[in-house]
């Protein structure tokens, strides 16, 4: 099959990656930033620059900061996790498909499982809001970063559920305690936080107004981004190839 991606490969991952539970659990991902957005109407909407105010901190620390790890990692992770478990990635890679072109379906599809998590926690508080107090081009700027975001949290966390049966005990503290805690109170690693790359995109693309406080500049960001991105896509095409039947004999 031509192109970059195979359909069979992104069908079956499709499948994995929705299974009952996680479906479930993305729903709540996606409809939990509305449902703040509505108790903030009903009970603390002072006019606009209240509603600018909450929907730039409801973007920062609820979407960016929380669910858009969560959401990568519950994807990212288990993207190649099941096939692992259970012992079906040997046959997979049997396939006459090239496994550059499985890792790329893979991807792909984590990133969009990511984004229809992502997307409607931006969009549903926005269009609740209204665009007269918070423009369309700030909710274009806050799905841009987040996109930029998804798409390195992915490819870390395709990498370390190839690398590590815990993948998603490790990529929990990872988030509780690199991009929640230290990213923030220590300078110097800012650089190297996958939040302030998303925050600073969302920033650089138009919504300045949201984001508050210093972040990691443009850049920065395309350099480190990019050595991310393409670093973790490497290791795992890397894993990829280098698996074989005798690793699970």
């Amino acid at each position: 099959m031509s192109g970059p991606i195979d359909r069979t490969v992104m069908w079956l991952t499709w499948r994995q990656l929705f299974a009952r539970r996680r479906l479930w659990l993305a729903i709540v991902f996606a409809l939990a930033p509305l449902l703040f957005t509505l108790v903030f109407r009903v009970v603390g909407d002072d006019g606009p620059e209240s509603r600018l105010a909450f929907f730039g901190g409801l973007d920062r620390d609820v979407v960016v900061g929380t669910l858009l790890p969560l959401a990568a990692l519950l994807f990212g992770s288990t993207a190649f996790g099941g096939e692992l478990d259970d012992g079906t990635l040997v046959y997979l890679l049997l396939k006459p498909v090239p496994r550059w072109k499985v890792l790329a379906s893979k991807l792909v599809v984590a990133v969009l499982s990511t984004l229809a998590v992502v997307a409607p926690a931006v969009l549903l508080p926005w269009l609740v809001l209204g665009d007269s107090d918070v423009s369309g081009r700030t909710m274009l700027a806050c799905l841009a970063g987040a996109a930029a975001g998804a798409a390195i949290y992915v490819a870390i966390f395709v990498a370390l559920g190839l690398a590590n049966r815990r993948a998603l005990v490790i990529g929990l503290l990872y988030i509780i305690a690199f991009e929640g805690l230290l990213s923030r109170t220590v300078s110097g690693l800012r650089s190297f936080s996958v939040r302030e790359f998303s925050l600073s995109l969302t920033k650089a693309a138009g919504a300045a107004t949201i984001v508050s406080g210093d972040t990691v500049s443009t850049a920065t960001v395309w350099w480190m981004g990019t050595i991310m991105l393409v670093g973790a896509v490497y290791w795992s095409f890397r894993r990829l190839v280098h698996y074989e039947v005798a690793e699970r004999a």
